[in-house]
């Protein structure tokens, strides 16, 4: 007890030092030897008369009375204070935030901390500290003394913290997946590159986790000298701090999203089998018979096409011509003829779209279209609106108010990628208008769409959740949505990275996804195989960048068509695309349970990056980015997906590959490795699956109708493993009974009728399989001999 207490009261003086000492002095002492704090069990016992300390079963916050300044203790693990302290605030008119530096504390309990506070520029405030098991959260409420108009910018801050993953798409354009270097203080939906917002981090070294909600501008700084999340424009705001393992941590955010009104949705099967995507192929030139001679070629070379999106080209009117149509003509396909068209397609280009519909529905695909919530203004407003094309629906809109206003209560209006000319767009905030919405869409008659709303005027805009009720309420509807912008949370059943295309960054798609699912979105589509605008004939480089993107995206939660594989005309790389989606294929069941783990959970199953599953392994944490390309994540709870992917895949067929503490085999030879361990210069033959099978060792996949289960020996721990069947609501639960793996004989009962089934192991490098039924629980064990 003695040294427990000694290496408390070390914790506890550091502490002091940090929170008391001169700000100058301060930034030369980040460096804390955490190897003082490994004996730590104790809670901190005594105080200096300038701290307190708010603490629970979890974690200790120690905070300065006079500045509010405060370290976190978690366990082992110490949050330290921010030099010019960690709650600033200021008139959203100043160039700069001010540090608190008055504090009168108004309410202390185990679980509440009030005060009022003032700042160095004399604006008071009114902060409020809530704690909770294993997160608390901080409001900032500044008073207004002047103008009751007034508004804010309020920072957040601790001193730095690395390695940082997340912030959506914010954090998809790096060197690395590990976030470094990062400010914006322009923060939020201002381009079609950053559609997934999200002030999500987390910093699995330090057991740690932050997210500030807000749908206007947002600052951000993940640096070397802090870590900042912050708001501009606001009358109050509130940050959430978690704690404690990711599992923890994404368990309890998926939580505190609900009650923020940002829940995630259930995904359904379907996006988990193969799709195509017209846009791959066809580009924005689609047309009746061009996508059914798409789908019939994929249909007949064995891809077995389940989901299918036309985004563009079904609306009435001449393409390119500023008086075509858009994709909120509800109901108004290009199936007749106009006069004096000379864009080079056929007239009309849907000219049956009952027929259209029935071809799809004939071969079992699920029909999207592409959808935006921008209106066509009429030409007084700068826009090219017409009756005949665009129906009578902005009229409607208008009359009813369901456009988002000016401040002289006018339609306002917006620069978007399409349509040409002014957009009026949808107020997602009045329920009323997204039921019309909803209703307009029905007229499309199809299964789903692919939302795709991309918006010049973000800024202006300044609103990063305009898509979140609108995908909802289309999902509440039964619809399949595909979703391109929402802030923090899913409310489709995938979300989609911006385009990707040949001569673009091939490095960026892989960091970009991986911090969507760092960000707790792991239902994650990687785009088109072989992305846009491709055209014949290929040369060899873009033959090879085919074959590698294929590979990649097969082993990702979502894998969809474009550009067919017949035009790489060489049949080892067809054949190599084949493969990898006849694998994404077999196993969609199996990525489809994971996502709704991921569901339920909050924690990212389906994409989940190696240093958030292995967060206490330092090697995991810059491996995924430009410089030592060693991409990888979990994949489900038994599979690690390695694919060789990045700038130099057309260069290099070899790759150092990291295995992380466990048994891994791999899913093609069987050779089996215990890591951690870096296999040096590994062999990636361009028709190489690149998985290892681990973790768990459990794979679920269709046979026959049925399921079954295909076990690898590679836990070394007792284990349950819960398999959701595509209905989404059936499960299969099997246990482990044992720990060590060992060849020979053994028992697998059905807990339901009590039949035993006896498989046997032949290797350690090699699977057995049994069915599995919905609703049923199995039992594993070794056969006594």
């Amino acid at each position: 007890m003695s040294s427990n207490k000694t290496y408390t009261d070390k914790i506890g003086a550091r502490i002091r030092q940090l929170l008391l000492c001169d700000p100058k002095d301060l930034m030369g002492n980040f460096a804390f030897n955490l190897s003082m704090l490994i004996c730590f069990t104790t809670n901190v016992q005594a105080q200096h008369p300038q701290t307190i300390e708010l603490k629970n079963d979890q974690y200790i916050l120690h905070i300065d009375t006079n500045t509010l300044n405060f370290g976190i203790q978690y366990h082992t693990t110490l949050i330290e204070p921010h030099p010019q302290g960690n709650l600033s605030f200021s008139l959203v008119t100043d160039t700069q935030t001010y540090a608190i530096n008055k504090v009168r504390v108004r309410q202390c309990t185990p679980t509440l901390f009030r005060a009022l506070v003032t700042n160095s520029s004399d604006l008071s405030a009114i902060v409020e500290i809530q704690l909770s098991k294993d997160f608390f959260m901080i409001k900032l409420t500044p008073e207004n003394q002047l103008d009751k108009e007034e508004t804010y910018q309020i920072d957040f801050r601790t001193a730095p913290l690395q390695p940082a993953y997340g912030l959506g798409d914010h954090g998809g354009f790096g060197e690395n997946t590990a976030i470094s270097n990062f400010v914006d203080d322009d923060f939020g939906n201002r381009d079609n590159e950053h559609r997934f917002i999200s002030t999500f981090t987390i910093f699995p070294a330090h057991h740690f986790a932050q997210v500030l909600f807000a749908e206007q501008t947002k600052r951000v700084a993940i640096t070397d000298i802090e870590n900042r999340l912050g708001v501009s424009g606001v009358k109050s705001a509130a940050i959430y701090y978690f704690l404690g393992s990711p599992k923890q941590i994404y368990q309890t955010y998926r939580q505190v999203k609900i009650a923020e009104g940002y829940p995630d949705l259930k995904p359904k099967h379907r996006f988990f089998q193969l799709g195509y995507e017209a846009f791959g192929s066809l580009g924005w030139n689609t047309f009746q018979s061009s996508v059914e001679n798409d789908i019939s070629a994929y249909l007949e070379a064995g891809f077995p096409i389940k989901w299918a999106v036309v985004g563009s080209g079904f609306w009435r009117g001449e393409r390119r011509d500023p008086s075509e149509g858009a994709t909120t003509g509800f109901g108004l396909w290009d199936d007749s003829a106009g006069s004096g068209r000379k864009d080079g397609l056929p007239n009309p280009r849907y000219p049956n779209p009952q027929a259209f519909k029935a071809f799809f529905r004939e071969r079992e695909i699920s029909l999207l279209l592409g959808l935006r919530i921008n209106f066509k203004a009429p030409k007084a407003y700068g826009g090219y609106y017409e009756a005949e094309n665009d129906g009578p629906f902005v009229p409607e809109g208008i009359d009813r108010g369901y456009f988002i206003r000016d401040k002289d209560e006018r339609p306002e209006t917006y620069r978007v990628n399409f349509p040409q000319g002014k957009v009026f767009l949808l107020e997602g905030k009045n329920p009323a208008a997204v039921n019309w919405y909803v209703s307009g869409a029905d007229r499309w008659g199809v299964d789903g769409f692919k939302e795709d709303l991309m918006l010049y005027d973000g800024k202006k805009l300044n609103n990063d959740a305009k898509l979140n009720p609108v995908n909802a309420a289309l999902m509440k509807k039964g619809y399949y949505i595909m979703a391109r912008n929402s802030a923090y949370s899913l409310t489709g059943d995938i979300l989609r990275l911006e385009d990707t295309k040949y001569g673009f960054d091939q490095d960026r798609p892989l960091i970009n996804g991986l911090n969507y699912a760092a960000s707790g979105v792991s239902t994650v589509y990687l785009d088109i195989v072989a992305g846009k605008y491709l055209e014949n004939p290929l040369n060899e480089d873009q033959k090879r960048y085919f074959v590698r993107n294929a590979m990649a995206v097969a082993v990702s939660p979502v894998m969809a068509m474009g550009f067919g594989p017949w035009h790489l005309e060489n049949s080892r790389y067809q054949k190599a695309v084949k493969k990898a989606a006849d694998w994404h294929v077999a196993y969609a069941d199996y990525l489809y349970s994971e996502a709704l783990k991921s569901y339920h959970s909050g924690y990212p199953y389906t994409m989940t990056p190696l240093p958030i599953a292995f967060p206490d392994d330092t090697a995991t944490y810059y491996l995924a980015g430009k410089k030592q390309r060693q991409y990888s994540w979990m994949l489900g709870e038994s599979l690690l997906a390695i694919p060789l992917y990045g700038n130099d895949y057309g260069n290099t067929m070899k790759r150092d590959v990291y295995l992380p503490k466990g048994t891994w085999i791999d899913y093609n030879t069987g050779q089996c490795f215990e890591g951690p361990l870096t296999l040096k210069d590994y062999d990636f033959p361009y028709d190489k699956i690149p998985l290892f099978v681990g973790g768990k060792g459990v794979l679920v996949k269709e046979k026959d109708g049925g399921h079954q289960a295909v076990v690898y020996p590679t836990s070394k721990k007792k284990f349950t493993y819960i398999f959701y069947f595509p209905d989404g609501e059936q499960v299969s639960v099997i246990h482990k009974a044992f720990a060590n793996w060992a060849t020979g004989a053994y028992l697998i009962e059905n807990q339901a009728t009590g039949e035993i089934q006896e498989v046997q192991l032949e290797s350690l490098h090699t699977p057995f399989t049994f069915d599995v039924d919905p609703g049923t629980d199995y039992l594993l064990t070794p056969k006594e001999t």
